[in-house]
């Protein structure tokens, strides 16, 4: 069965709308409102990203949607139908084999659940152990784990982890081989002697790259403008380019004034001035810029990397010496940096700045000695590496002793939980296996027995006794297993149907359908049953046998017979709505097997309101309900007051309504003809909009002449009874 539908950004869902359907499920909507929406989404094999139809059902089961897009599927795009395969009625022995059959699977899918579940239970109940063995191996963790750090790199932060090396190491362990915790320690305190550890090699400077850093002609380049105008000589004959350059920045373009002397300045000198900053200039600004930022990073890394040496911590090494190169090149960056920003500020001065080799050849003379004196000790090192593998082996040894009882009584518990599920997995298997062989059968049953000719007979049948005459269904005699509608003389008749024929037979073959396949196969299996008003353009005896065939349906769903699991029956149609919920006097639905809902669209966004029992009531009830309702929507009101009026007066009373337009004034008046004059001229006449605007603003207006229309006629009792209002 489907569980959950969720719907957004699909159509005029705009905003999310969750819906939990049961086994029958009655939506009640206007016309588009958002009905096909949902059933094109309980259809479809492809879900939207913000959509989900969540269904507890395995793959086998069948979703057979009836809608505009089954019609076109299956009639509008093809001169010729898929025939539908039903079982034949003269092998009963044959067909309560497959009945047979089709329980012994459902019986057995219910077996493997059941199984599924136990093995889901084992599972946690391993998952339980395994957590109290994690925490009673930790106590050892907590208990020795500081004094042998060094030994259980790795394993100290994650109980997880620690509890299944215990595990791994009992499985080889001899169970003989352990030493005192006291000897354990001597033997890790030699082979873990803090300056006998083996260190990384530091990395060196590269000086000659460093070089590469350093060196700029433009660094003694006199960086100015474009001397080409009068300004321009100017500007180079006073040395002020660099103070020009800055003021630039202050030129407001509106007011016009000199940023210098505040007096106004022509478009000609202004233009000229900002000429003399050419393009030659600003690409040697911008590679004076990148020379500065190169420099400033790469000496950063340099610093950051002596810094490393410095903090880390290497007690086999003495710092004190790089520390004090550190500082001094530090503070030589540090100067070059100041004077690299005056020249950035100031590009036409010329500036130098003081080589760091000498410092880096010093640093790397001293990187060098440290690196001959981590190479000795790791040389020392390398030749207890195999004090340190024992002295693991026999501490974790110790541990899996001292855990003996509990990785004893863990494992038995395990073990025996996956024998058990072992052994279930095995039952699944073979009902699995059951299955399928079930499935084989049934195909090949199905198979011998299916036909296309009695969908025909009884679709014919059906046609006739509702007086549809002039076309039936016949197999095609040149496509085996597909059918045609054809006229009395032979004629293909399917373009030719009026449009209540047409929604008559297409309904016809669906329900049929439902009961059958479009293939030799399958005609048994279990299905989900979607049908969204299938009633447009019958008459009412029609729509009673397409309500009885509903009908049909929904008790075969609610019996569980003839694999029917789930329906969603969809509508506008009040009548059918009613027809298809009535159940009958004495009975009722189960709040928990149905679902009642309305389908709204307000504003262009629909929503889903759910019912706790059946909301539709009469046509005429339902007039009065949505003319009550706060958020009446501007599109429907004035049509709903106008039918209320005409029913009322017109058809039930006779009552000469007319009457009633002299008793108002004015713009009362108006709103007054409009409603009376719709009455008479039905619901297609429109010259009233020329006369009064529906908007918004105007529907209390329409709603108390509406009222008043009531009380001049000395109806005003039965407005009160219908709006709900109270003396």
């Amino acid at each position: 069965m489907i569980e959950k539908i969720k719907i957004h950004n699909v159509a005029t869902y705009t905003n999310p709308v969750e819906i939990t359907p049961r086994k029958l499920n009655f939506f009640y909507g206007s016309n588009g409102s958002g009905k096909t929406t949902i059933s094109k989404l309980l259809g479809s094999k492809s879900i939207p990203d913000t959509c989900e139809v969540k269904a507890s059902h395995n793959d086998d089961v069948r979703t057979l949607v009836y809608n505009r897009q089954f019609v076109e599927d299956n009639f509008k795009q093809s001169e010729n139908l898929k025939g539908i395969f039903t079982l034949g009625q003269d092998s009963i022995e044959q067909q309560e084999q497959l009945k047979s059959l089709q329980q012994e699977n459902s019986d057995k899918q219910t077996l493997i659940d059941t199984k599924t579940e136990t093995i889901k239970g084992f599972d946690a109940d391993i998952e339980t152990k395994k957590g109290e063995f994690a925490e009673k191996s930790w106590t050892i963790q907590q208990a020795i784990g500081e004094s042998f750090s060094k030994a259980l790199v790795g394993y100290r932060n994650s109980k997880q982890k620690f509890s299944a090396e215990c595990l791994s190491v009992y499985e080889k362990w001899d169970k003989i081989t352990v030493v005192e915790l006291e000897e354990l320690k001597a033997k890790y305190n030699i082979a873990y002697s803090q300056n006998s550890i083996i260190h990384s090699l530091f990395s060196t400077i590269d000086v000659a790259k460093s070089l590469t850093y350093e060196i700029s002609d433009l660094l003694t380049k006199v960086i100015t403008g474009s001397t080409d105008s009068p300004i321009g000589q100017l500007i180079d004959l006073l040395n002020s380019s660099d103070w020009v350059s800055q003021g630039l920045g202050y030129m407001n373009n509106d007011e016009k004034k000199c940023p210098f002397c505040q007096q106004e300045i022509s478009n000609e000198l202004k233009q000229e001035i900002e000429n003399y900053f050419d393009e030659a200039y600003e690409i040697d600004c911008q590679n004076l810029n990148d020379f500065i930022t190169k420099y400033s990073n790469y000496y950063s890394q340099v610093l950051v990397s002596i810094k490393e040496i410095i903090e880390s911590d290497m007690p086999i090494i003495d710092v004190s010496d790089l520390e004090v190169k550190y500082q001094l090149l530090e503070n030589l960056i540090a100067l070059n940096l100041e004077e690299l920003d005056k020249k950035k500020k100031s590009p036409s001065n010329k500036i130098s700045i003081d080589t760091a080799k000498d410092l880096l050849v010093e640093i790397n003379d001293i990187i060098i000695l440290f690196n001959d004196t981590i190479k000795s000790n790791n040389e020392i090192v390398r030749n207890r590496e195999q004090e340190k593998k024992k002295c693991i082996n026999l501490l974790w040894k110790y541990i899996v002793s001292e855990l003996k009882v509990d990785i004893e009584s863990y494992l038995t518990f395990v073990r025996g939980k996956e024998s058990a599920k072992t052994s279930i997995s095995g039952q699944v298997l073979t009902l699995k296996q059951e299955i399928r062989d079930n499935k084989s059968q049934i195909e090949a049953i199905e198979d011998s027995l299916t036909s296309v000719a009695p969908t025909v007979t009884d679709i014919n049948n059906l046609l006739e006794k509702f007086d549809f005459k002039g076309f039936s269904l016949k197999e095609n005699p040149q496509l085996k297993g597909m059918y045609e509608i054809v006229r009395d003389d032979g004629t293909n008749a399917k373009n030719t149907l009026s449009e209540g024929e047409y929604n008559f037979i297409t309904f016809l073959y669906f329900y049929h359908l439902v009961y059958g396949s479009q293939e030799k196969t399958g005609i048994t299996a279990e299905k989900v049953i979607v049908i969204d008003d299938p009633i447009s353009s019958l008459d009412s005896n029609v729509l009673f046998i397409v309500s009885t065939l509903v009908k049909n349906l929904l008790n075969d769903c609610r019996k569980g017979q003839n694999g029917i699991l789930q329906t969603f029956i969809l509508t506008h149609n009040v009548y059918f709505h009613k027809e298809v919920t009535f159940l009958g006097s004495r009975d009722s639905y189960s709040p928990n097997a149905v679902l009642f809902g309305i389908i709204r669209k307000t504003d262009n966004t629909s929503s889903f309101i759910e019912c706790p029992d059946n909301p539709i009531e009469s046509t005429y009830q339902l007039l009065w309900k949505e003319l009550s309702e706060d958020n009446l929507s501007t599109v429907t009101s004035f049509n709903t007051m106008r039918r209320i009026l005409e029913y009322y007066f017109k058809i039930i009373g006779d009552i000469d309504y007319e009457k009633c337009v002299d008793e108002f004034d004015g713009q009362d008046k108006l709103v007054c003809k409009s409603l009376v004059s719709c009455i008479n001229d039905g619901s297609h006449f429109i010259s009233d909009d020329f006369v009064i605007t529906f908007d918004y603003e105007n529907i209390d207006n329409y709603k108390e002449i509406f009222k008043l229309i009531f009380k001049k006629l000395g109806h005003e009792p039965h407005y009160k009874m219908m709006m709900k209002i109270s003396d």
